[in-house]
């Protein structure tokens, strides 16, 4: 399992200069859907074990990626100027960036990308 995540960490080193290249909405989009990849895969695996016992440190990690989520998806709604609601925003709807929002969106992706990492390690 460790071997696996230095292989995935070093797929992601080489990755990162390519990343850098898209606009951040895109890179928050990819991060998000493959933290939600991931966090599905953990709940699938380990059902079972956190209902029994959700205090299971695995159980605490999944949790925290959907938290990890849900801060990334406000990150970038607010990043891009849309308002948060139950509703989705519009699939059309074009991201105007609201600049001072940008940091925390970086800071977002961060998280989330460490949480992906670690909750693959854990499957």
């Amino acid at each position: 399992m460790m071997m696996r995540t230095i292989v995935v960490g070093l797929l992601l080193v080489c990755m990162l200069p390519m990343l850098g290249c898209s606009p951040i909405e895109n890179q928050a989009r990819d991060t998000a859907a493959a933290l939600s990849g991931a966090i599905v895969a953990a709940q699938t695996q380990y059902q079972a074990t956190c209902v029994a016992n959700p205090n299971e440190q695995v159980c605490q990690l999944i949790n925290k990626g959907v938290a990890g989520e849900n801060a990334l998806i406000t990150a970038v709604e607010t990043y891009c100027g849309w308002t948060a609601s139950i509703v989705p925003p519009d699939p059309t709807a074009t991201c105007v960036p609201v600049k001072s929002a940008q940091a925390a969106l970086e800071v977002a992706i961060t998280n989330a990308s460490t949480l992906t990492l670690e909750i693959k390690g854990a499957i």
